[in-house]
C-alpha cells in the first residue's frame, strides 16, 4: 500500500496528560510515543484485549509534602556521604600523605562507601513504595482513538461505537473505521465472515444431533400410544433423547401427522410386538 502524507494526531487524554510523556495515533492506525527518555518518539504496539489493539501506560500523579520531605532527607543524607568520599578520596591522592594515615584513610572511605551504598537501596526502596501510591493506570483502545481524531461523527450522542468496516479489528485505518449506535454495530457483526462461519459449524453440530436423535416409525406408534394414556411429554422426551417441544409437535400432529394409531390394529399381539421394539 502507498503511503504518503502520513498525518499523526496528539491524542488528547486530559485525565492522563503527562508534560513529559504523550501519544500519537497516525491516520493509518499506528501509535507513536514521546517521553523524556525518547524524546523523538517511537513506533508502539501495544498489546490486545477481545482481539482489539489497546495501549496501556501509566502516570505519577503529584507527589504529596510527606512523601517529598521523607525522599529529600534520604537524598540530602546520599549527598553528604557522596561529600565526605570525594574529600576522602582527595586525600587519598595528596603525595604528602603518610603510610599510616592513608591506612586510615582508605578504611574510614571504604565504611563510608558501604553506607552510601545502604542508603541509596533504602531510597530506591522508599522511592517504589511512594511510586507505587502515585500510579495511575490508563488504557486506549487504538480504533477507538484513531475514530475521534480521523473519522467525523455527525450523530455524537446517538453513535458512540465504532466498526472495522472490513471486520478486521486490527486494520485500524482511519477509512476503515466508522461511527456506530448500538443496533448498527450488532447488525454488523451479524454479517461478519467468523459469526457466519460460527452459526455454520453450530448448524452442522446440530445438525449432526438431530441425525443421531431422529425417531422411527415404531418410536412415533409408540409415543403417540403413551400420549394417548396420558404418559407426560418431559418423561417420553428423556427416554427417547429429544426435546419436549419434539414430543409435543408429534403430539399436536405438526410432525409424523401420517401415523395414525387408531387406524392401527387394536389387538394385543400387535402392541406387545411395538413394546418389544421399545424396551
Amino acid at each position: 500500500m502507498e503511503r504518503t502524507n502520513v498525518i499523526w494526531k496528539v491524542y488528547p487524554n486530559d485525565e492522563s496528560q503527562d508534560e513529559n510523556t504523550k501519544l500519537e495515533f497516525s491516520v493509518y492506525g499506528e501509535v507513536k510515543s514521546y517521553s523524556v527518555n525518547c524524546p523523538q518518539g517511537r513506533i508502539i504496539n501495544g498489546g490486545l484485549q477481545e482481539g482489539y489493539p489497546i495501549i496501556r501506560f501509566k502516570r505519577l500523579a503529584e507527589m504529596d509534602e510527606v512523601s517529598a520531605a521523607a525522599l529529600s532527607d534520604f537524598q540530602k543524607e546520599v549527598d553528604e556521604l557522596r561529600a565526605e568520599i570525594k574529600v576522602l578520596n582527595a586525600s587519598l591522592k595528596k603525595k604528602s600523605t603518610i603510610y599510616d594515615e592513608s591506612r586510615k584513610i582508605e578504611r574510614k572511605l571504604f565504611s563510608k562507601k558501604e553506607a552510601l551504598d545502604k542508603l541509596l537501596k533504602k531510597l530506591s526502596k522508599e522511592r517504589a513504595k511512594i511510586n507505587k501510591k502515585r500510579a495511575k493506570y490508563f488504557h486506549v483502545l487504538v480504533h477507538k482513538a484513531v475514530a475521534e481524531l480521523f473519522v467525523e461523527n455527525d450523530q455524537p450522542e446517538t453513535k458512540k461505537f465504532v466498526i472495522h468496516k472490513n471486520f478486521d479489528k486490527k486494520d485500524n485505518r482511519a477509512e476503515n473505521l466508522a461511527w456506530a449506535t448500538k443496533e448498527e454495530v450488532v447488525e454488523h457483526g451479524l454479517k461478519s465472515p467468523k459469526w457466519i462461519e460460527h452459526n455454520l459449524k453450530l448448524e452442522r453440530k446440530e445438525k449432526k444431533h438431530r441425525d443421531h436423535a431422529k425417531l422411527s416409525y415404531s418410536d412415533v406408534v409408540f409415543i403417540k400410544m403413551k400420549l394417548q394414556k396420558g404418559e407426560p411429554m418431559a418423561r417420553l422426551a428423556r427416554r427417547f433423547g429429544v426435546s419436549d417441544m419434539q414430543i409435543h409437535r408429534i403430539k399436536t400432529g405438526e410432525n409424523w401427522s401420517d401415523v395414525e394409531v387408531s387406524l392401527l390394529p387394536k389387538n394385543k399381539t400387535k402392541q406387545n410386538e411395538i413394546s418389544k421394539v421399545q424396551n
